[in-house]
């Protein structure tokens, strides 16, 4: 009788602990989603900010940014149009070219996310910082937010 005991206790032990057999899925594989096909792009797209900023001596800047997203580049470029509005000589239309870098954390938000954008000499241009909705807001020369009830911002527009 002990032996038999001993014996369905080890038949137990043995049976709880045996591998299950694995199966392999032989059919075909789901077609991508549209978002993973985005994902999955390595090709160049644009995105495109617009809006007016506020200045000193004219109606205002109309400015447009063209950023370059290409995941497989590691200098991306920029093409930035600036229309100063009703001038004493009219409107006056200003385009800057060069590369950009996406940086992280500012002395005023140490949580942000901001573009700086490059001339030719690796000099900055203008910086942005980024929120949540993708909007864009000019920073001050020494990339900190600038302080004013004025419209300092871009929106993100379709081409």
């Amino acid at each position: 009788m002990k032996n038999q005991l001993i014996l369905v206790l080890a038949l137990l032990t043995f049976a709880c602990d045996s591998p299950t057999e694995e199966k392999k899925y032989e059919g075909e594989a789901e077609p991508l989603t549209e978002k993973e096909i985005v994902l999955d792009n390595t090709g160049t797209t644009w995105m495109y900010y617009s809006g007016v900023l506020p200045c000193a001596d004219c109606s205002g800047i109309k400015t447009e940014l063209k950023l370059e997203n290409s995941p497989e580049k590691l200098e991306r470029s920029y093409e930035l149009t600036e229309t100063y509005l009703e001038t004493k000589d009219g409107d006056r239309k200003y385009v800057t070219t060069g590369i950009y870098e996406v940086i992280y954390g500012l002395e005023d938000q140490p949580g942000a996310m901001a573009i700086r954008l490059l001339d030719d000499s690796s000099s900055t241009v203008k910086s942005f910082s980024q929120d949540k909705t993708g909007k864009l807001t000019l920073l001050d020369q020494d990339e900190k937010t600038i302080s004013s009830k004025l419209n300092y911002s871009l929106e993100m527009v379709s081409p």
